[in-house]
């Protein structure tokens, strides 16, 4: 065998290895986004079985129960600092920021009645 079949050998085997690399790293690439984008799903299933548990029990004597309620009447207060801080209140069916004086809100048409007569 001459030089050049040696070095066309070589090469074809540089080139097939290299090929092998490249498909190994995407296969890794891929595999790694499965995982993560599986690890995701795990967490909002884990968040949806939280949340139906805590719908389930938040008027039990629990601690854990009552850590929750006390976040979530916290962020709701936060919410509505905010809404105040913005001119208006939250619309009461969907949230959205409705202004003083407006009659329906302007995201999902909700009548306002009087919600800012306190």
């Amino acid at each position: 065998m001459g030089f050049f079949d040696e070095l066309s050998d070589s090469i074809v085997n540089t080139t097939k290895d290299l090929g092998k690399m490249a498909q190994n790293a995407g296969d890794m690439t891929k595999l790694q986004y499965d995982k993560k984008v599986k690890e995701a799903e795990l967490t909002k299933l884990y968040e949806k079985l939280g949340k139906k548990y805590y719908d389930e029990h938040k008027d039990e004597d629990d601690e854990k129960i009552k850590e929750i309620t006390a976040v979530i009447l916290r962020i709701k207060e936060i919410s509505d600092d905010i809404m105040q801080l913005k001119g208006g209140k939250a619309c009461p069916k969907c949230g959205a920021l409705v202004k003083d004086g407006t009659k329906f809100c302007s995201s999902c048409g909700e009548k306002i009645d009087d919600i800012f007569e306190e």
